[in-house]
């Protein structure tokens, strides 16, 4: 697998850790509306189609669906955003940088949700990469995120996804670009 198909085999991986659902061989479903921010689908291949993702989840209004590799034409959506898969670090370390406890997500040990201050990330390890996202924070903080990510699973490489400012401060700290992706919205 490259990178880009093991960012987005964890990514589904996370998806499907907070919202359940089921794995086919093109995409990741839920059969019921996930909650708030997590799509419905993922697509797992740039062989996905329609007829791999809309009969396997509630496709009523609210439905979303995340295109992995910006390859899907789905009647009746629209594109909420297009984003960048990025391949991260290895990051700046810096101090301060320690473990939420209490948090909302589940509570996995492949989880950590990672502070410093007024910044914070979410990590999720998956089988070859850590997954990276949720970062809130001033721009300078990306770096020491990126790093506190990396600690917190060390030996795999770290990667996620961005869009807009996110992305640009992300890529103009040493990110690198690794594919599209499209979030659609019925």
């Amino acid at each position: 697998m490259t990178r880009l198909e093991w960012t987005v085999a964890e990514n589904a991986a996370w998806c499907d850790l907070v919202c359940g659902g089921v794995f086919g061989s093109r995409a990741w479903t839920s059969p019921s509306r996930t909650p708030e921010y997590y799509p419905d689908a993922v697509t797992l291949t740039p062989a996905a189609t329609a007829a791999d993702v809309l009969p396997f989840v509630d496709g009523s209004a609210g439905c979303s669906v995340k295109d992995s590799f910006a390859t899907l034409d789905l009647p009746g959506f629209s594109v909420l955003f297009e984003a960048t898969w990025i391949a991260c670090g290895p990051g700046v370390p810096e101090p301060g940088w320690r473990r939420v406890t209490g948090h909302a997500f589940p509570r996995d040990d492949s989880v950590a949700v990672l502070s410093s201050g007024p910044a914070q990330v979410v990590a999720h390890r998956g089988d070859d990469v850590v997954g990276l996202s949720n970062f809130s924070g001033p721009a300078r903080a990306w770096p020491g995120a990126v790093a506190a990510v990396a600690a917190a699973f060390p030996g795999l490489p770290v990667a996620g996804y961005e869009h807009g400012d996110a992305l640009r401060i992300a890529l103009d700290h040493g990110a690198s670009a690794l594919g599209p992706l499209r979030v659609w919205v019925r």
